[in-house]
């Protein structure tokens, strides 16, 4: 029996759940002092797909330096855009029933890069299978946030806890 791949969000957030700030930039979490990559190559070599919404897409589109996924297969869920560019397949459907048949097709796990929007959506569909949560240790107040008031209750198991430099590492699985 094939072993069915799993949706893997690895995420960093502030004590108080924002992902982002309001404009989407990251420097609170780009300057929070880690030891060693947080997982965060073992978790590319784990994969063969990653999935995010428009604006993380245009986010990372906007960083000064290469496309870093781009060995990658790449979908980006977008009710604006269609298609796809050098990188990526724009997605205009359901994250359910894409993500469920993208789950049935040969391949390594999936990470679900964000943002708050998708990810949520995909908190709703029941979609996730691993959390890697990295929490940095600031308070923002505001932001773009992993989650709101919607019902999206779900239980995970903690499965591994570590402390890299300022950054506490929690990582997740379904139960």
């Amino acid at each position: 029996m094939k072993k069915e791949r799993n949706i893997i969000l690895y995420i960093g957030t502030s004590i108080d759940g924002y992902i982002a700030n309001e404009d989407g930039t990251l420097e609170w979490l780009e300057s929070t002092e880690v030891e060693g990559d947080s997982g965060y190559n073992s978790l590319l070599e784990r994969i063969d797909t990653v999935v995010m919404g428009k604006g993380t897409y245009d986010v990372v589109r906007g960083f000064d330096m290469d496309y870093p996924y781009s060995t990658y297969k790449n979908y980006v869920f977008s009710k604006s855009v269609s298609g796809s560019d050098e990188y990526a397949t724009f997605i205009d459907e359901e994250a359910k029933t894409f993500i469920n048949n993208l789950k049935q097709k040969p391949g390594k796990d999936i990470w679900l890069i964000g943002g708050g929007k998708l990810a949520r959506e995909f908190f709703k569909d029941n979609l996730i299978d691993e959390i890697q949560l990295g929490i940095a240790p600031i308070i923002l107040g505001k932001g773009i946030t992993l989650y709101t008031g919607d019902d999206i209750t779900q239980n995970y198991t903690l499965t591994k806890v570590e402390k890299l430099g300022q950054l506490a590492m929690l990582h997740y699985m379904k139960k």
